[in-house]
């Protein structure tokens, strides 16, 4: 008579959770925030033995960071293969903001009517957080968020798919924009906090044609940046305060 035998189909292994965080991964945002900080200038080249001497790692592990931060728009390679900080030309920018205002103006438009608690308690803990906030690059990365926190108000995955193929040379764009605002006022944190405080009203008015007006008025003055000389820029900064269009 044969038996039945019990196969014994489950295997316990001594797993634990994964802390240590991909060396790429750290060098990756070690250049990217130099990049946007301005300390890697635009134009500036990233030899690889270089960066993984200044950082302690191999030359694998920059390479491997610099194909993505290429991918993202914010390094290029010249006909010799070297890795260059971008240079964002007056084209690159109209491109940039013109494709930001597309999708920030269907964004807030639907995010009007599919607005949740839970977006607005993000979008309002963001404001207080940039309220606080003094560093002028922290300020930058709180300002794409607090956009993006619309973008993901909004419910829509394509929306969110194409943000953040932009997100990278908007969020590039808008470092320099910082630093040359602040370099005139040291009004930038306020007049973002401001136009934050003033979309966020906006859209819990709950009227999408009022909510995209605002939008279009909070973006339009970025384009006044635009091509600007460096004796016209206090000018442009007096004239949007006074309108409310200050680059934010």
């Amino acid at each position: 008579m044969q038996k039945n035998l019990s196969l014994k189909t489950k295997t316990e292994f001594p797993l634990r959770k994964i802390q240590k965080q991909l060396i790429s991964d750290d060098v990756e945002k070690q250049l990217r925030e130099a990049i946007l900080s301005g300390a890697l200038a635009p134009g500036e080249s990233l030899a690889e033995a270089h960066v993984g001497e200044q950082l302690g790692v191999s030359r694998a592990s920059v390479r491997q960071a610099k194909f993505h931060l290429a991918s993202e728009g914010l390094l290029e390679f010249d006909d010799r293969g070297t890795a260059i900080v971008r240079k964002l030309t007056l084209a690159d920018a109209h491109e940039i903001l013109e494709f930001r205002q597309a999708l920030e103006l269907a964004a807030v438009r639907l995010a009007c009517t599919r607005l949740t608690d839970d977006a607005v308690a993000a979008i309002e803990a963001n404001i207080r957080q940039t309220e606080q906030e003094r560093d002028l690059l922290t300020l930058t990365h709180l300002d794409i968020a607090f956009h993006e926190e619309i973008i993901r108000a909004a419910c829509n995955s394509r929306l969110m798919s194409a943000w953040h193929t932009l997100r990278p040379q908007l969020e590039l764009w808008l470092a320099g924009m910082h630093r040359r605002h602040s370099a005139i006022t040291a009004q930038t944190c306020e007049v973002t906090v401001d136009g934050h405080r003033a979309l966020l009203a906006t859209l819990q008015s709950g009227d999408p044609d009022h909510a995209e007006q605002a939008m279009r008025q909070h973006t339009s003055g970025q384009q006044a940046y635009l091509s600007l000389t460096s004796n016209a820029e206090s000018d442009v900064v007096a004239e949007g305060r006074e309108k409310g269009w200050l680059p934010c």
